[in-house]
């Protein structure tokens, strides 16, 4: 799967939280978004590498090779910059999720798909990941809002496959809740140790952690 199909679209919906453009940029096109997200992935990586705060925008500048003029065509602050990364991607897994949810009616199969998804989209955008999770507390006021708003909506989407499953079970004396935050503090620790050549890609790695979930490491390939 492609992980970076459709986050122009992700791009653009971000920008309308914040506010309307002029005319000419409402009527934007596809070689707009191209170069946005060309921006936004060389403005990750630098943020991943050197930390938001420690960055400029003369490094944001020299990263993607554009003049500071071209980029404040994109963007009016840094901090917009770092919202907007922030905001595609959540905005692109809450999607995928929806989609998984309403497209797989077995809930354990569901928190699988989940899981590779999540895996599969950070494995291939890293950056992101580390941003994503060292960087909340660096948005104020509405960008701090809207990042918070969508990483509640991937978490309660999350949530409520737990939900389902222990439906299924029956009941169960666990919290999903507490169930789904042990997930993230798994899922999102991955860019600490993470090693394309060393570790499983993303389905084993999601075959192996939803197992564990649901089957309990111990009896993990067991016939």
């Amino acid at each position: 799967m492609p992980v970076q199909s459709g986050l122009g679209t992700h791009t653009e919906s971000a920008r309308r939280t914040v506010r309307s453009r002029t005319v000419g940029k409402q009527h934007r096109t596809a070689r707009y978004d191209e170069k946005l997200n060309a921006v936004l992935s060389a403005s990750s990586a630098l943020f991943a590498r050197k930390g938001f705060e420690r960055a400029t925008i003369r490094d944001v500048s020299q990263a993607t090779g554009m003049s500071l003029a071209g980029l404040y065509y994109y963007f009016k602050s840094k901090e917009e910059l770092l919202f907007l990364i922030q905001f595609r991607t959540f905005e692109s897994i809450c999607e995928k999720l929806r989609e998984i949810i309403g497209n797989e009616t077995d809930p354990q199969a569901c928190l699988h798909c989940m899981i590779n998804m999540h895996f599969e989209y950070f494995i291939g955008n890293m950056n992101d990941l580390k941003i994503c999770s060292r960087e909340i507390e660096s948005l104020k006021g509405d960008f701090y809002k809207k990042v918070a708003e969508k990483r509640k909506e991937y978490f309660d989407l999350t949530h409520s496959i737990f939900e389902k499953i222990a439906d299924q079970s029956g009941g169960s004396s666990a919290d999903s809740r507490l169930a789904a935050l042990y997930l993230f503090g798994t899922l999102n620790w991955i860019y600490q140790w993470y090693k394309p050549k060393r570790y499983p890609d993303a389905e084993e790695l999601a075959s192996q952690l939803s197992g564990i979930y649901l089957q309990g490491f111990p009896r993990m390939g067991r016939k």
